[in-house]
């Protein structure tokens, strides 16, 4: 949460020529609904559920850049589906950076609590040694542009390939 991942995938699409394609968005169209509203109305279990067979339904699907939530990975089949997808980046920053990042948009329901920066430093936390299992390399974007981790992105997937 706050790393960037929208925005420096849209970058990276552009850099490749690839669609970018947010989790988020898509869950959102196949409910038609906001997130808020999901959450809302399955809270976080329902959210997950269709956000796996979001992306499960990308398996397959060639020449996409995706962006996932951060929660995208807590189910196993996720990072399986992610795995089938293409190479998976671990974008990360500092703790306060994200912080500061993610509390700019009231749209993130899981900070809708009485300390978001509680909630925030625990989820982050709880995820980071899954994070570190499932990404294929981990990028550190504390005080790079968007447009610079895109091109990292891009090196180190295609370092990746040429092995």
């Amino acid at each position: 949460m706050g790393c960037g991942k929208s925005s420096v995938g849209r970058r990276l699409a552009f850099l490749t020529g690839h669609r970018f394609v947010d989790t988020d968005e898509l869950v959102a169209q196949a409910e038609n609904k906001s997130i808020p509203e999901i959450f809302a109305a399955g809270g976080e279990e329902g959210f997950r559920a269709i956000e796996e067979r979001v992306i499960a339904g990308l398996v397959g699907v060639a020449g996409i850049v995706l962006a996932t939530g951060g929660g995208a990975v807590l189910r196993e089949s996720n990072r399986a589906a992610m795995k089938k997808i293409g190479a998976v980046a671990w974008l990360d920053a500092d703790p306060d950076a994200l912080f500061e990042r993610a509390s700019r948009s009231q749209r993130r329901p899981l900070l809708q609590t009485e300390n978001p920066r509680k909630t925030f430093d625990e989820l982050l936390a709880s995820r980071r040694a899954i994070y570190d299992g499932v990404a294929d390399f981990r990028l550190d974007s504390t005080g790079l542009a968007h447009d610079e981790v895109a091109q990292s992105i891009l090196e180190q997937t295609m370092r990746l390939q040429a092995r």
